[in-house]
């Protein structure tokens, strides 16, 4: 059988997902290693592998390869997936997809981050492509302002014609795009937006690997207060869902324990952080958490250095990045910091081969967290295209639903369904030593 829009046949197009992981759920957990990822409390580390059944993974790409449509274009369907369907930004030779990120307003991260994804499609090109055709990225700043982000992405669906959103990086620039997806039934693959609003059914076309701020808050906070004596916590996050869903988490973790929570919401690109620096020490709090741009974090970590306020830190995952080390790691020792990501040093065959692929394709070691989550972010879009019936974004959508324990070697597994859009719910914890991170908790769940 032949898919219309491929002149391969469907079922040789499946071999991506016979691919290997750098996380693993302890061994005593058996029933899991056989059955596949599932959240009781498990805990994944890097450094370990899983074990797949190859039968399983057979029986998906059977499932894949039903319903692939026929050469004449009369239009088949398979759990509504339409292999005749009008397929914006796929052409005989290219696949289009895009992303908006804020690339002038939060520093050099999120360049980092279409750096990561842009090698990943390189090195998928040189090899031939999806389907025999080659990905394009486009990558528009939406200078994380919520308006700009949604006129950026009304110009990639209906001017640039993407066929999916792949990617992209910011909560609050996401979040005003997702209804709009939505009613245009576009995909989008891997947004890094990790917000509450997300990963679940009222946005269907958003497939999420970001576990969400409450998920992640709340598990830095119950370490803090299990492995410390905190006096009392300041919040500084950015306005709006972001802050809030920290919040939310940090106050579950809290719970009856009574220590004092100040939360300071935070306009992006204030461009004097002293006031709020002064009105965290005078709160008394020794501890501070942040979820905040990675150069309004320097600047409020200067602005606390200026006034002779250091308390402890404790900040989103993006601060375990090695370009925000670089540039303020000197104000950030000792800072725990969420981890999304296996550590690129991990010694683990599955996060070496990463490193391996990226170095050769770009000549240069990965940079951190936002190398990582481009790439990431990459390898499951170019998934959903191998194993979709059709290059259409019926049966993309169709693709993904079937994504069960797929392992990238960067994130924990990923795993979607028909009613399933989160496709990760689990964190570590790392803290910044020197000019580099270490692990100080294994990847959980809550």
């Amino acid at each position: 059988m032949r898919d219309s829009r491929d002149g391969t046949g469907v079922a040789g197009t499946g071999t991506a997902s016979l691919d290997t992981c750098g996380f693993t759920i302890y061994h005593r957990f058996t029933m899991l290693r056989k059955g596949g990822w599932r959240v009781m409390t498990p805990i994944l580390e890097p450094g370990r592998r899983y074990l797949t059944v190859g039968a399983t993974v057979l029986v998906s790409l059977a499932a894949v390869a039903c319903g692939s449509g026929s050469g004449s274009g009369g239009g088949s369907s398979n759990a509504n997936c339409n292999t005749s369907e009008a397929a914006p930004g796929v052409t005989g030779s290219q696949i289009t997809v895009g992303e908006t990120l804020p690339l002038t307003t939060a520093g050099p991260s999120p360049q980092q981050t279409v750096d990561g994804s842009q090698a990943y499609y390189d090195m998928i090109n040189a090899a031939g492509g999806v389907k025999g055709r080659k990905i394009k990225l486009i990558a528009r700043d939406d200078q994380y302002n919520p308006s700009m982000a949604l006129q950026q992405m009304r110009n990639l669906v209906q001017q640039d014609n993407i066929f999916v959103v792949a990617g992209g990086q910011g909560t609050p620039n996401f979040l005003a795009e997702a209804p709009f997806l939505n009613a245009q039934k576009v995909p989008a693959i891997a947004p890094y937006a990790p917000s509450s609003e997300l990963g679940n059914m009222k946005y269907p076309y958003v497939y999420m690997t970001a576990v969400n701020y409450t998920t992640e808050f709340q598990i830095m906070t119950k370490y803090v207060l299990d492995n410390y004596s905190p006096k009392g916590f300041g919040l500084v996050g950015v306005q709006g869902n972001v802050g809030d869903d920290s919040k939310k988490g940090m106050q579950q973790a809290i719970g009856s324990s009574g220590k004092p929570l100040l939360y300071i919401p935070e306009q992006p690109g204030t461009p004097d952080l002293t006031p709020l620096a002064t009105q965290l020490k005078s709160s008394g709090a020794d501890w501070v958490f942040l979820i905040i741009t990675p150069s309004d974090t320097g600047a409020l970590l200067k602005a606390m250095q200026r006034i002779g306020y250091q308390p402890r830190l404790a900040a989103w995952a993006g601060m375990g990045d090695q370009t925000y080390i670089e540039q303020f790691g000197d104000l950030s020792q000792g800072m725990i910091v969420a981890q999304e990501l296996a550590l690129t040093d991990a010694n683990d065959p599955d996060v070496q081969r990463y490193v391996q692929q990226f170095t050769k394709q770009t000549g240069r070691a990965p940079g951190g967290f936002n190398n990582s989550l481009g790439w990431s972010q990459a390898e499951l879009v170019v998934k959903a295209l191998r194993d979709a019936p059709a290059l259409t974004r019926s049966c993309v959508l169709y693709s993904l639903n079937q994504v069960k324990d797929f392992k990238t070697g960067i994130l924990p597994p990923i795993t979607f369904g028909p009613t399933q859009r989160q496709g990760v719910n689990a964190a570590g914890l790392v803290q910044i030593q020197g000019t580099t991170v270490k692990q100080i908790s294994p990847f959980h769940s809550v």
